[in-house]
Parts: C-alpha cells; sequence; structure tokens
C-alpha cells in the first residue's frame, strides 16, 4: 500500500476526530510533529514514560520539553502507543482524490495505490 511519503508537513488537514482518544490528547499535549514522531517509533508498542526524561530512551525522539511535558502528565505510567496508520491512511485518502480531481482515472489511481477500484470510488464518495 502506498501512503503518504511526509505526513508530518500535512497535518492541517488530518481529521483529528478520526483518530484514537491518546492520539488526540497527545497532540494537544506535545504537538503534532512530536506525536507523529513518538507514534512512528513507539506505535503499536507499551512505552514507560519516565518521571525523569533526561534517563530515557525517548530522549533520542522527541525533544526534551516535550518529553518534559510527557513525563509531567504520564510519568512512571506505561503507555500503549496507536500506531500511524489512521494517519497515513487518512494522507493516503488525500492523495487519491487529487490524483482523481487532476484527471487520473479510478483504474490508475487503484493501481498506483494498490487498491481495488470499488475502494477508490468509496473513498471519492466519503471525502468529495
Amino acid at each position: 500500500m502506498q501512503l503518504e511519503s511526509n505526513p508530518v508537513s500535512h497535518h492541517e488537514n488530518i481529521d483529528k476526530e478520526k483518530l484514537p482518544e491518546l492520539m488526540k490528547e497527545l497532540i494537544d499535549l506535545i504537538g503534532y510533529a512530536n506525536m507523529y514522531r513518538l507514534i512512528s517509533s513507539f506505535g503499536g508498542q507499551d512505552v514507560y514514560i519516565p518521571k525523569y526524561p533526561k534517563r530515557s530512551k525517548l530522549s533520542d525522539e522527541l525533544p526534551l520539553d516535550a518529553l518534559h511535558t510527557l513525563s509531567q502528565e504520564y510519568g512512571g505510567t506505561y503507555l500503549t502507543l496507536p500506531t500511524s496508520r489512521q494517519i497515513d491512511i487518512q494522507g493516503r485518502n488525500r492523495e487519491i482524490i487529487h490524483a482523481l480531481h487532476n484527471g487520473e482515472s479510478r483504474k490508475t489511481v487503484a493501481k498506483r495505490f494498490r487498491l481495488g477500484i470499488r475502494q477508490i470510488a468509496n473513498i471519492r464518495k466519503n471525502l468529495a
């Protein structure tokens, strides 16, 4: 499946309401780019959020201020992080709509994104 190449740069187009609750909380807490960096590295896993951010492997993935904010909210607990799949699918669907609006046929778009023509039609119907 072809997914959006840089979902961080197009975050203003993401429908936040379709995201898992924890992902929405993380966006509000540490911002979209930091949330995406975190779930890209650790999505689908239980991740320990330390009470003391400087001692954490998460410091390799997040800026210290974001890690400090996470520690204040969730320090000493494990978070089961969602995967980036919902965001990636939304990005892919935007690319599909863009291709269709630019005159590409459903068959061509379906082949490029490795989806069925019916799925392309459903995406068009739901997003257009």
